[in-house]
């Protein structure tokens, strides 16, 4: 028997048996034995013999609803808010040239003065007896005495 995890038949397995597609003999002793399972056997049973034996639908309702759901098909879909995308992004964009500040240009050095200032910079680190990573280190030791 396929049940569910309480040990009930499945939803599936009574439309199956309603239908005819299932006749497990399982089934039929658990219906016997469940009265949860008996009870929602039943309303199946009912609402199928109510349906059954009530007029048929009339062709031409059954025309009309197809008439109007190819007509909604053929439609494009309502959006009301279809400008909602454009005004933010130039919003956006408004807000961002209003913001908007260029970093001033660095004063063009002269050729020789970089070169100077680079070579003076080599020559005082190869000087120097320890690299100047730690000169922060000693700053840390000389605040505390």
């Amino acid at each position: 028997m396929r049940s569910d995890m309480n040990g009930h038949l499945k939803t599936d397995e009574l439309l199956d048996r309603l239908y005819g597609l299932d006749q497990a003999v399982d089934q039929d002793m658990h219906l016997a034995k469940c009265g949860d399972c008996q009870d929602r056997w039943e309303e199946m049973r009912r609402v199928k013999a109510t349906f059954s034996s009530s007029e048929p639908v009339s062709t031409d309702f059954l025309a009309a609803q197809r008439r109007k759901i190819y007509a909604r098909l053929g439609q494009e879909p309502r959006t009301r808010m279809t400008w909602a995308p454009a005004l933010a992004a130039a919003a956006l964009l408004a807000i961002g040239i209003a913001v908007y500040r260029p970093a001033p240009a660095p004063a063009p050095l002269h050729p020789d003065a970089a070169d100077t200032q680079l070579f003076a910079d080599v020559y005082s680190m190869e000087q120097s007896v320890e690299p100047s990573v730690a000169a922060p280190i000693h700053s840390l030791f000389e605040d505390n005495q």
